[in-house]
Protein backbone atom coordinates (compact mmCIF):
# COMPACT_ATOMS: atom_id res chain seq x y z
CA UNK A 1 0.00 0.00 0.00
CA UNK A 2 2.43 2.42 0.87
CA UNK A 3 4.61 1.56 -1.87
CA UNK A 4 1.93 2.63 -4.71
CA UNK A 5 3.14 5.63 -6.76
CA UNK A 6 0.91 7.72 -8.80
CA UNK A 7 1.10 8.52 -12.47
CA UNK A 8 2.69 11.98 -11.58
CA UNK A 9 6.51 12.51 -10.19
CA UNK A 10 4.98 15.34 -7.64
CA UNK A 11 3.03 13.45 -5.87
CA UNK A 12 5.83 11.65 -4.10
CA UNK A 13 7.25 14.55 -2.17
CA UNK A 14 3.81 14.59 -0.34
CA UNK A 15 4.52 13.10 2.99
CA UNK A 16 2.70 9.68 3.97
CA UNK A 17 -0.55 10.24 6.38
CA UNK A 18 0.32 8.58 9.39
CA UNK A 19 -1.99 9.79 11.88
CA UNK A 20 0.24 12.04 13.63
CA UNK A 21 1.52 14.63 10.83
CA UNK A 22 -1.98 15.68 9.78
CA UNK A 23 -1.71 19.23 9.49
CA UNK A 24 1.66 18.86 7.23
CA UNK A 25 0.02 16.27 4.89
CA UNK A 26 -3.03 18.27 4.61
CA UNK A 27 -1.24 21.68 3.09
CA UNK A 28 0.58 19.46 0.89
CA UNK A 29 -1.92 17.64 -0.77
CA UNK A 30 -3.99 20.83 -1.36
CA UNK A 31 -1.10 22.35 -2.96
CA UNK A 32 -0.63 19.15 -4.94
CA UNK A 33 -4.39 19.03 -5.86
CA UNK A 34 -4.71 22.63 -6.36
CA UNK A 35 -2.24 22.23 -9.04
CA UNK A 36 -4.13 19.81 -10.73
CA UNK A 37 -7.46 21.83 -10.80
CA UNK A 38 -9.07 18.68 -8.38
CA UNK A 39 -9.73 20.52 -5.19
CA UNK A 40 -13.47 21.46 -5.85
CA UNK A 41 -13.89 17.87 -6.42
CA UNK A 42 -12.64 16.80 -2.69
CA UNK A 43 -14.42 19.88 -1.03
CA UNK A 44 -17.64 20.58 -2.82
CA UNK A 45 -20.36 17.80 -3.58
CA UNK A 46 -21.19 17.68 -7.27
CA UNK A 47 -24.03 20.05 -7.98
CA UNK A 48 -27.65 18.39 -8.87
CA UNK A 49 -28.76 19.47 -11.92
CA UNK A 50 -25.43 19.16 -13.84
CA UNK A 51 -25.62 17.34 -17.05
CA UNK A 52 -24.51 13.91 -18.28
CA UNK A 53 -21.37 14.84 -19.80
CA UNK A 54 -20.65 17.10 -16.68
CA UNK A 55 -21.49 13.84 -14.01
CA UNK A 56 -19.09 11.75 -16.18
CA UNK A 57 -16.60 14.28 -15.97
CA UNK A 58 -16.89 14.75 -12.06
CA UNK A 59 -17.05 11.51 -11.28
CA UNK A 60 -13.60 10.45 -13.29
CA UNK A 61 -11.73 13.49 -11.51
CA UNK A 62 -13.09 11.57 -8.16
CA UNK A 63 -11.89 8.78 -8.97
CA UNK A 64 -8.21 10.36 -9.75
CA UNK A 65 -7.86 12.33 -6.93
CA UNK A 66 -9.51 9.54 -4.62
CA UNK A 67 -6.27 7.66 -6.25
CA UNK A 68 -3.99 10.38 -6.15
CA UNK A 69 -5.12 10.51 -1.78
CA UNK A 70 -4.73 6.78 -1.25
CA UNK A 71 -1.04 6.55 -2.66
CA UNK A 72 -0.02 9.22 0.28
CA UNK A 73 -1.42 6.78 3.03
CA UNK A 74 -0.18 4.79 5.49
CA UNK A 75 -1.68 1.18 5.49
CA UNK A 76 -3.18 2.17 9.21
CA UNK A 77 -4.72 4.92 8.09
CA UNK A 78 -6.05 3.60 5.04
CA UNK A 79 -7.82 0.59 6.66
CA UNK A 80 -9.41 3.72 9.02
CA UNK A 81 -10.60 5.70 6.26
CA UNK A 82 -11.45 3.80 3.37
CA UNK A 83 -14.49 1.93 3.00
CA UNK A 84 -17.15 1.08 0.45
CA UNK A 85 -18.57 4.71 0.58
CA UNK A 86 -15.83 6.93 0.46
CA UNK A 87 -14.01 4.85 -2.16
CA UNK A 88 -16.92 5.75 -4.85
CA UNK A 89 -16.66 9.57 -3.79
CA UNK A 90 -13.67 11.75 -3.36
CA UNK A 91 -15.57 14.57 -1.01
CA UNK A 92 -16.67 11.71 1.40
CA UNK A 93 -13.04 10.21 1.66
CA UNK A 94 -11.51 13.95 1.85
CA UNK A 95 -14.50 14.53 5.07
CA UNK A 96 -13.36 10.94 6.85
CA UNK A 97 -9.95 12.22 7.15
CA UNK A 98 -10.77 15.24 8.26
CA UNK A 99 -13.00 13.43 10.49
CA UNK A 100 -10.64 10.88 11.71
CA UNK A 101 -7.52 13.22 12.51
CA UNK A 102 -8.57 17.17 12.90
CA UNK A 103 -11.77 17.01 13.91
CA UNK A 104 -12.80 18.45 17.38
CA UNK A 105 -13.27 15.28 19.02
CA UNK A 106 -11.68 14.49 22.29
CA UNK A 107 -9.68 11.81 21.19
CA UNK A 108 -7.67 14.41 18.65
CA UNK A 109 -7.26 17.08 21.01
CA UNK A 110 -5.63 14.76 23.75
CA UNK A 111 -3.47 12.78 21.49
CA UNK A 112 -1.90 16.27 19.92
CA UNK A 113 -1.75 17.83 23.34
CA UNK A 114 -0.14 14.29 25.22
CA UNK A 115 2.47 15.10 22.03
CA UNK A 116 3.13 18.42 22.60
CA UNK A 117 3.44 17.90 26.28
CA UNK A 118 5.72 15.08 25.45
CA UNK A 119 8.04 16.72 22.99
CA UNK A 120 11.61 17.00 24.33
CA UNK A 121 14.89 19.14 23.58
CA UNK A 122 17.28 16.08 22.87
CA UNK A 123 20.26 18.87 22.35
CA UNK A 124 19.51 19.14 18.49
CA UNK A 125 18.51 22.55 17.79
CA UNK A 126 17.01 22.03 14.36
CA UNK A 127 15.06 18.98 15.47
CA UNK A 128 13.58 20.57 18.14
CA UNK A 129 12.11 23.81 16.29
CA UNK A 130 10.56 21.45 13.34
CA UNK A 131 8.68 19.43 15.96
CA UNK A 132 7.64 22.20 17.43
CA UNK A 133 6.52 23.87 14.22
CA UNK A 134 4.52 20.80 13.40
CA UNK A 135 2.75 20.54 16.86
CA UNK A 136 1.64 24.20 16.48
CA UNK A 137 -0.05 23.05 13.06
CA UNK A 138 -1.62 20.69 14.99
CA UNK A 139 -2.98 22.23 17.80
CA UNK A 140 -4.01 24.89 15.65
CA UNK A 141 -5.90 22.04 13.07
CA UNK A 142 -7.67 20.43 16.44
CA UNK A 143 -8.57 23.89 17.52
CA UNK A 144 -7.11 23.67 21.27
CA UNK A 145 -7.16 27.17 22.16
CA UNK A 146 -4.19 27.89 24.58
CA UNK A 147 -2.63 31.59 25.80
CA UNK A 148 0.47 32.23 23.51
CA UNK A 149 2.17 33.27 26.41
CA UNK A 150 1.83 29.45 28.11
CA UNK A 151 2.98 27.89 24.69
CA UNK A 152 6.24 30.15 24.51
CA UNK A 153 6.99 29.53 28.10
CA UNK A 154 6.74 25.76 27.90
CA UNK A 155 8.70 25.70 24.64
CA UNK A 156 11.22 27.95 25.99
CA UNK A 157 11.32 26.09 29.58
CA UNK A 158 12.29 22.44 27.46
CA UNK A 159 15.72 24.93 26.19
CA UNK A 160 16.55 25.42 30.23
CA UNK A 161 18.70 21.99 30.49
CA UNK A 162 21.11 23.29 27.70
CA UNK A 163 23.63 26.07 29.50
CA UNK A 164 24.79 26.78 25.89
CA UNK A 165 20.98 28.52 25.21
CA UNK A 166 20.86 29.48 29.27
CA UNK A 167 21.79 33.63 28.00
CA UNK A 168 19.46 32.83 24.77
CA UNK A 169 16.60 31.67 26.61
CA UNK A 170 16.23 34.75 29.12
CA UNK A 171 16.11 37.38 26.49
CA UNK A 172 13.58 35.89 24.89
CA UNK A 173 11.79 34.88 27.90
CA UNK A 174 11.98 39.13 29.37
CA UNK A 175 10.96 39.95 25.89
CA UNK A 176 7.46 41.53 26.43
CA UNK A 177 6.88 41.92 22.74
CA UNK A 178 7.69 38.65 21.45
CA UNK A 179 7.00 36.33 24.52
CA UNK A 180 3.11 35.86 23.69
CA UNK A 181 3.97 34.86 19.68
CA UNK A 182 5.67 30.82 19.58
CA UNK A 183 6.27 31.62 15.94
CA UNK A 184 8.46 34.42 16.28
CA UNK A 185 10.17 32.40 18.87
CA UNK A 186 11.14 29.64 16.85
CA UNK A 187 11.93 32.28 14.16
CA UNK A 188 14.53 33.30 16.49
CA UNK A 189 15.52 30.20 17.39
CA UNK A 190 15.78 29.63 13.88
CA UNK A 191 18.48 32.03 13.17
CA UNK A 192 20.39 30.44 15.93
CA UNK A 193 20.12 27.08 14.49
CA UNK A 194 21.56 28.73 10.75
CA UNK A 195 24.48 29.98 12.79
CA UNK A 196 25.18 26.51 13.96
CA UNK A 197 27.72 25.45 11.77
CA UNK A 198 29.32 22.99 14.03
CA UNK A 199 26.15 21.18 14.06
CA UNK A 200 26.72 19.47 10.94
CA UNK A 201 30.21 18.61 11.62
CA UNK A 202 28.94 17.23 14.74
CA UNK A 203 30.64 19.39 17.18
CA UNK A 204 28.82 20.95 19.92
CA UNK A 205 29.57 25.37 19.71
CA UNK A 206 28.10 27.37 22.51
CA UNK A 207 25.98 30.37 20.73
CA UNK A 208 28.47 33.16 21.97
CA UNK A 209 31.15 31.68 20.05
CA UNK A 210 29.18 30.49 16.58
CA UNK A 211 28.50 34.75 16.41
CA UNK A 212 32.41 35.10 15.79
CA UNK A 213 32.88 32.17 14.27
CA UNK A 214 34.06 33.17 10.71
CA UNK A 215 36.14 31.55 8.01
CA UNK A 216 40.03 32.70 8.03
CA UNK A 217 40.45 34.56 4.84
CA UNK A 218 44.00 34.62 3.35
CA UNK A 219 44.46 37.59 1.48
CA UNK A 220 46.90 37.48 -1.49
CA UNK A 221 48.86 41.20 -1.92
CA UNK A 222 50.87 41.35 -5.69
CA UNK A 223 53.76 43.84 -5.29
CA UNK A 224 55.84 45.71 -8.05
CA UNK A 225 59.44 45.09 -8.73
CA UNK A 226 61.96 45.19 -11.43
CA UNK A 227 60.72 48.67 -12.40
CA UNK A 228 57.50 47.31 -13.80
CA UNK A 229 53.48 47.38 -12.91
CA UNK A 230 52.45 43.92 -11.23
CA UNK A 231 48.52 43.89 -13.52
CA UNK A 232 47.25 41.71 -10.18
CA UNK A 233 47.92 44.75 -7.97
CA UNK A 234 44.68 46.38 -6.82
CA UNK A 235 46.11 49.06 -4.42
CA UNK A 236 46.85 51.75 -7.06
CA UNK A 237 46.76 52.14 -11.05
CA UNK A 238 49.43 51.86 -13.39
CA UNK A 239 49.77 55.83 -13.43
CA UNK A 240 50.62 55.87 -9.90
CA UNK A 241 53.37 53.09 -9.26
CA UNK A 242 56.06 53.58 -7.71
CA UNK A 243 58.20 51.10 -9.54
CA UNK A 244 57.68 52.51 -12.91
CA UNK A 245 57.67 56.21 -11.28
CA UNK A 246 60.41 56.48 -8.65
CA UNK A 247 59.79 60.23 -9.02
CA UNK A 248 56.35 60.02 -7.20
CA UNK A 249 57.66 58.06 -4.43
CA UNK A 250 57.68 60.60 -1.49
CA UNK A 251 60.96 61.31 0.30
CA UNK A 252 61.58 58.88 3.48
CA UNK A 253 61.16 61.15 6.90
CA UNK A 254 64.89 60.85 8.50
CA UNK A 255 65.34 58.83 11.54
CA UNK A 256 66.07 60.45 14.66
CA UNK A 257 69.10 59.67 16.42
CA UNK A 258 68.58 57.98 19.58
CA UNK A 259 70.10 59.73 22.65
CA UNK A 260 71.62 57.43 25.09
CA UNK A 261 72.70 58.33 28.55
CA UNK A 262 76.49 58.30 28.88
CA UNK A 263 76.32 56.99 32.46
CA UNK A 264 73.90 54.26 31.54
CA UNK A 265 76.56 51.61 31.99
CA UNK A 266 77.11 52.59 35.95
CA UNK A 267 73.66 51.68 36.35
CA UNK A 268 73.45 49.25 39.19
CA UNK A 269 71.30 46.10 38.65
CA UNK A 270 70.79 43.86 42.13
CA UNK A 271 70.55 40.47 42.21
CA UNK A 272 68.09 39.47 45.28
CA UNK A 273 69.23 36.21 47.57
CA UNK A 274 66.15 34.66 49.70
CA UNK A 275 66.51 32.01 51.72
CA UNK A 276 63.86 30.19 53.85
CA UNK A 277 64.09 27.57 56.11
CA UNK A 278 60.99 25.04 57.16
CA UNK A 279 60.13 23.62 60.49
CA UNK A 280 62.27 20.71 59.90
CA UNK A 281 64.83 22.66 57.94
CA UNK A 282 67.28 19.37 56.38
CA UNK A 283 69.00 21.88 54.23
CA UNK A 284 68.53 25.12 53.72
CA UNK A 285 66.67 26.08 50.49
CA UNK A 286 67.84 29.12 48.35
CA UNK A 287 66.10 31.56 45.71
CA UNK A 288 67.96 33.43 43.06
CA UNK A 289 66.54 36.63 41.69
CA UNK A 290 68.99 37.86 39.47
CA UNK A 291 68.54 41.00 38.32
CA UNK A 292 71.09 41.15 35.31
CA UNK A 293 72.20 38.60 32.49
CA UNK A 294 75.52 39.73 33.10
CA UNK A 295 75.51 38.58 36.62
CA UNK A 296 77.37 35.58 37.36
CA UNK A 297 76.53 33.32 40.46
CA UNK A 298 79.81 31.40 41.62
CA UNK A 299 78.73 29.25 44.63
CA UNK A 300 76.95 26.18 42.83
CA UNK A 301 76.07 24.19 45.99
CA UNK A 302 72.67 25.55 46.23
CA UNK A 303 71.74 24.17 43.17
CA UNK A 304 70.76 20.66 42.88
CA UNK A 305 69.43 18.55 39.62
CA UNK A 306 65.52 18.56 39.75
CA UNK A 307 62.77 16.66 37.37
CA UNK A 308 61.84 18.49 34.24
CA UNK A 309 58.68 20.06 34.57
CA UNK A 310 56.11 20.33 31.21
CA UNK A 311 53.75 23.38 31.75
CA UNK A 312 50.46 23.55 29.79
Amino acid sequence: MTNRLADTKDIINIPLLDSTNYSHWHMCMKIHLQSRDLIDVCEKSPPADISVTATTKWSKASYEEINLITTRLTERVFQEVVNTTTIEKANLLWAKIEDQYASKRAVNRGRVWMDWQLSLYNENLQNYIDTCRKLLMELSAVSITVPAELLSYSLLGKLGGDQSLHQFVENLTLNKDIIEKPKQILTRLQDLAHLHIGEMKGQTVPPTALLSNVEEFHKIVYYCTKGKHNIKCTTHRKEDCWSENPHLRPARKEKKQQHFDSNAHLTIAQALITTSEPQEPKEDQLILDCGATHHMFNFLKPFVTTPKITRR
